[in-house]
């Protein structure tokens, strides 16, 4: 989940999808807008969305074929951002290999070498 500024408002929420209102501005929008926003969402959102999931299961194929490769080469041969990588890492989608010796996180509680996510089995369990 994501904190953004509401455009109208200025007030932080946790956005989910959908125009980047909180939800007492998107209560005061009228039935009119709300059903113009929606048609704008359903052509944008639904798109990117579909191209991300493609470009996930691309850059799994390759992983699971090449498990050496590092960051670098993964982005430019799948033509991806690492940046994009490491979100899918960091939630738990896509892991290091147990070959890579210098593509290990820390977990953000303890410090100790985690491979995906953001915290370690122990520390997950409490």
């Amino acid at each position: 989940m994501e904190v953004r500024v509401c455009k109208n408002c200025r007030r932080l929420f946790k956005y989910i999808y959908g125009p980047d209102l909180c939800q007492d501005c998107i209560k005061l929008v009228s039935k009119g807008e709300k059903d113009k926003i929606n048609k704008e969402l359903a052509a944008t959102v639904k798109p990117l969305i579909t191209e991300e999931e493609v470009k996930y299961e691309q850059v799994k194929d390759y992983i699971m074929t090449h498990p050496k490769s590092t960051i670098i080469q993964i982005s430019e041969i799948n033509q991806i951002t690492p940046m994009k990588l490491l979100e899918w890492i960091r939630e738990d989608r896509l892991e290091f290999s147990e070959d890579s010796a210098n593509a290990w996180f820390k977990c953000a509680d303890c410090g100790a070498k985690i491979k995906s996510g953001r915290f370690c089995n122990r520390c997950k369990i409490r």
